[in-house]
C-alpha cells in the first residue's frame, strides 16, 4: 500500500488499469460442461471395461476346467464362443475408451492454450503497472495531494488509489490461480497420453487373445463336424440344451402367472403379418434340419436367418424382455414375453442391447448378429413355425 500512496493523480490518468471481473477466470474445481461429460463417459467406459475383464477372467478358468474334462463337448464350444464374443466386445470398449482419451487430450490441449494466453495477458497487465510504479514511485509522497484543488478532489484521488491497489491485487491473485490451473492441465495431459498408450498396448494383447480363441473354436468345430462319435455326442447335448430352454420358458411363464393373472395379447392377431426380425435368407427351416454351425442333424424349433456383419435384430412385436444372457447351445439369447403365453426368442447374437424388464415395441433393436440369427416363436412353451407368423 505504501507504493500506491506515492502514486500521483497524474499517473492515475496516464496509466489506467481496468478492473477485472472476479468470474473472468474459472475456478480450478469448475470444469467446462463438455469436459465434465467427457469425464463421465471415461468413468462409465472404465466400469464397462472392468466388468468385461472380470467376466473374461472367469471364463478363462472355466475353459481350463472344461479342457481337462472333455475335448469336444457343447459346454466347451459354448464357452469358446462366449470368449470370442466377450473379447470382441472388450476390443470395442478399448476402442471407445481410446477415442474418449484422444478427445480428452485435444480438449485439454485447447484449455492449456487458452490458459497460457490468459496468463500472458495478466503478466503484461502487471508489467505495465510495475513500469508505472517505477516511474512515479520516487516522487514526493505529498504530490498527489498538493496537486489537487479541493477536498472532494483529494477524496476522489484517495478512492482511485485504493481502487487501483485492489485491482492490481486481483490481477496478481488471478495470475497465481491461472498458473496453478495451467500446471494441473499439463499434469492431466501427461496422464491422458500415458493412459492412451496403455490402452493401445492392451488392444494389441487382446487381439492376440481373440485370434487364439477363434483358432481354438474353429479347431473344435472341425473335430465335431469330422468325427462321427463327437458329432453324435454333440447332437445329444444340443437336444438336452433344447430341453433346458423349454424348462426355462415354463419357469418364466409360471412366475408370470403367479405375479398376475394371464392377460390377453394382440400377438395372435398378427399371425402372418409380423415383421421379420432380420433381413436375410433362411438357411435352416423349422423341423428336422442340419444345424448351420455344428453340421449335425437336429430338430430345429425355429428358423435360422443369415445375417450380415453387425446386422440389427429387432423385436417382431411389443412385449417385455424376460431373459437376456448366455444360454448353452444358443449363445447370447434374448426372450421377449408378448403376453397370453407367447414368447419370441432371438439367439446367436453378437451383442444384446435389450435388458431384462425392458418394454420393447415392434421394431425395437434387441441386439446384433453377424453370422446368423436363430429365431423362435413359442406358444405356452411349444414351438410354432415362425414362417406361418411372419410376413411373406
Amino acid at each position: 500500500m505504501i507504493l500506491y500512496s506515492l502514486f500521483p493523480a497524474c499517473a492515475l490518468q496516464a496509466q489506467p488499469l481496468p478492473a477485472i471481473a472476479p468470474d473472468s477466470v474459472p475456478p480450478t474445481e469448475s470444469l467446462p460442461i463438455d469436459v465434465q461429460q467427457l469425464d463421465r463417459e471415461i468413468q462409465e467406459n472404465e466400469l464397462d471395461l472392468e466388468q468385461t475383464k472380470q467376466r473374461l477372467a472367469e471364463l478363462d478358468g472355466k475353459l481350463v476346467d472344461l479342457s481337462a474334462k472333455e475335448r469336444s463337448g457343447l459346454a466347451r464350444i459354448a464357452s469358446l464362443e462366449e470368449q470370442v464374443d466377450l473379447t470382441r466386445k472388450y476390443l470395442r470398449q478399448l476402442q471407445d475408451q481410446s477415442a474418449a482419451r484422444t478427445r480428452e487430450i485435444a480438449q485439454v490441449a485447447r484449455q492449456i492454450q487458452q490458459t497460457a494466453s490468459e496468463v500472458e495477458t495478466r503478466k503484461q497487465a502487471l508489467g505495465r503497472r510495475l513500469v508505472a510504479i517505477y516511474k512515479y514511485g520516487r516522487l514526493n509522497p505529498l504530490e498527489a495531494l498538493l496537486s489537487t484543488r479541493s477536498l472532494p478532489e483529494i477524496y476522489r484521488t484517495m478512492l482511485n488509489l485504493r481502487w487501483i491497489a485492489r485491482a492490481d491485487q486481483r490481477v496478481a491473485a488471478e495470475l497465481s490461480q491461472l498458473n496453478l490451473e495451467l500446471a494441473l492441465q499439463r499434469t492431466r495431459l501427461v496422464a491422458a497420453h500415458d493412459e492412451l498408450e496403455r490402452l493401445q498396448r492392451e488392444r494389441l494383447t487382446q487381439q492376440v487373445t481373440l485370434n487364439s480363441a477363434v483358432a481354438a473354436e474353429s479347431a473344435l468345430l472341425k473335430k465335431v463336424r469330422g468325427e462321427k462319435e463327437a458329432g453324435q455326442a454333440l447332437q445329444q447335448q444340443l437336444a438336452e440344451s433344447a430341453g433346458r430352454l423349454r424348462d426355462l420358458l415354463a419357469g418364466l411363464q409360471r412366475r408370470k402367472e403367479q405375479a398376475r393373472p394371464q392377460g390377453s395379447s394382440d400377438f395372435e392377431t398378427g399371425r402372418g403379418k409380423l415383421p421379420w426380425p432380420l433381413r436375410g435368407k433362411v438357411i435352416a427351416g423349422f423341423g428336422s434340419q442340419v444345424h448351420p454351425r455344428y453340421k449335425t442333424r437336429t430338430n430345429n424349433l425355429g428358423i435360422d436367418i443369415k445375417a450380415g456383419p453387425g446386422a440389427q435384430v429387432r423385436s417382431v412385436a411389443p412385449g417385455r424382455v424376460a431373459y437376456a444372457d448366455q444360454f448353452m447351445g444358443y449363445g447370447n439369447l434374448i426372450i421377449v414375453d408378448h403376453g397370453a403365453g407367447f414368447y419370441t426368442l432371438y439367439a446367436n447374437l453378437d451383442e444384446m442391447s435389450a435388458k431384462v424388464g425392458t418394454e420393447v415395441a415392434a421394431g425395437t433393436t434387441v441386439g446384433t448378429a453377424s453370422d446368423y440369427l436363430h429365431f423362435e416363436i413359442r406358444k405356452d412353451g411349444k414351438p410354432v413355425n415362425p414362417i406361418d407368423w411372419l410376413k411373406p
